[in-house]
């Protein structure tokens, strides 16, 4: 059947609100293999979008693969008031590559739902209500997680309001409230001015929620010196520091944790994505006297701990750690991140090339002086990379932001096809409007 007969298929029996068809003609996936997808019609497309960034080990890794197979021949399903020997598995493993004390594991299965535990953990821990989140921030879409999100937006379509104090994220290249100081020494002296004015109109805050580094937001990465200040200030204001490594975690950034780049271990710290190796995985790491604060049946699920997620999780994170896939992302996202500033250095349209590992970002502009967003360029871009065969980002705090977020496992001859494709379509076939 052609990818046209399926997109009509779908979109004859749909919902309306999901992102299917957010484009008329939506890439129609059929079969996928390490940084490589096939549609529905054969064409063959490598995938540096990496599935929403979810594909760190590949899709299809061989050994992941494996692991489902047995462990469907097994048992699938595992209620969560029974113990099981994959669930301790998966909670040995993980925990051993989880930055120290961080040495309990609450699970879930979402990156949104991951985030509404940890906050209402966090409220139940400190006996206070309030949040302080940041702009630009992403860390779910679910209705008890899109209260934290930075972009109005996102929570409009599902009548949620607001449901934190919101600080704006210290981005190096865009802050123009910074009026000239250092973005985030500019946010933590507004932090202080929350935290130590009576009269700031702020309640004590139970946690501090953000991203190490935004992924959604634009593959931002505020100084390390930021993340130190946050973990000072929360110490000594008794505020859980909840960090947010869904996406920028689990080897993305070249250390295993973003936040390792700052040497900043959190109270708690969201993962997913990843972390599953493919199907859905998510958990809370947290300190044990941070993870003590509910009875038994506080959190509960049906397929909270489905046993084929954790055989598959357990086989990702053997992968990443035997393959050294950290240490690859540094040295491919480091390669990249020369070679796109060297090559986009004249563009007149290029505000920002920036990112960790292979977690990389392009902010295109109109103007560099003004700054305002190319958003039309961006969306040609995104759509000429399709055209050449590469599956890219389209993100941004302002959706004008070409991002990458790769598979770890992607070979280096095409990691190099990728970008110099890219440079060439930034530079030359960006003009006019979307497509």
């Amino acid at each position: 059947m052609t990818a046209e007969a399926i997109r009509t298929r779908t979109r004859a029996l749909e919902g309306a609100g999901l992102r299917t068809f957010g484009i008329d003609d939506p890439i129609v996936w059929e079969r996928t293999a390490g940084a490589h997808v096939w549609d529905a019609d054969g064409t063959a497309y490598l995938e540096m979008n990496g599935g929403f960034a979810a594909a760190t080990v590949g899709f299809c890794h061989p050994r992941v693969t494996a692991a489902i197979v047995a462990q469907a021949g097994t048992m699938t399903h595992c209620p969560s008031a029974a113990p099981s020997p994959v669930r301790a598995d998966f909670y040995e493993r993980l925990i051993g590559i989880a930055p120290a004390p961080l040495t309990r594991v609450i699970p879930a299965i979402t990156g949104s739902q991951a985030t509404e535990i940890a906050v209402a953990l966090a409220r139940a821990v400190t006996g206070r209500r309030e949040v302080i989140a940041f702009g630009g921030g992403y860390v779910g879409r679910s209705p008890g997680s899109v209260a934290y999100a930075g972009k109005p937006a996102y929570r409009a379509p599902l009548g949620v309001p607001a449901g934190a104090q919101f600080l704006p994220y210290p981005d190096p290249y865009r802050s123009p409230w910074a009026l000239g100081a250092d973005p985030g020494e500019a946010v933590l002296a507004l932090l202080d001015q929350y935290l130590d004015d009576a009269g700031s109109g702020l309640e004590a805050p139970a946690c501090i929620l953000l991203e190490p580094v935004q992924g959604n937001g634009g593959a931002v990465v505020p100084d390390d010196a930021f993340l130190r200040g946050l973990r000072e200030r929360c110490d000594r204001h008794g505020v859980l520091l909840v960090l947010d490594e869904i996406q920028c975690g689990f080897g993305r950034t070249g250390r295993m944790w973003a936040c390792d780049h700052a040497n900043v271990v959190p109270d708690l710290m969201t993962v997913g994505k990843g972390i599953g190796g493919g199907l859905a995985v998510s958990a809370v790491l947290g300190r044990e006297e941070t993870t003590s604060a509910w009875s038994p049946d506080a959190v509960s699920s049906t397929f909270l701990t489905n046993a084929l997620g954790f055989a598959a999780g357990i086989a990702a994170i053997d992968v990443l750690v035997e393959e050294d896939l950290p240490a690859r992302a540094a040295t491919l996202g480091a390669r990249a991140l020369e070679r796109l500033r060297a090559g986009l250095a004249d563009v007149p349209h290029v505000g920002d090339v920036r990112g960790r590992g292979l977690l990389l970002g392009v902010e295109l502009v109109e103007d560099r002086a003004t700054l305002e967003p190319a958003r039309a360029r961006t969306a040609t871009a995104v759509r000429r990379m399709r055209d050449r065969g590469v599956i890219v980002g389209h993100s941004g705090r302002l959706m004008n932001v070409v991002k990458l977020s790769p598979p770890l496992v992607t070979e280096d001859g095409d990691w190099d096809r990728v970008i110099d494709d890219l440079i060439d379509v930034i530079a030359h076939e960006t003009e006019g409007g979307a497509p």
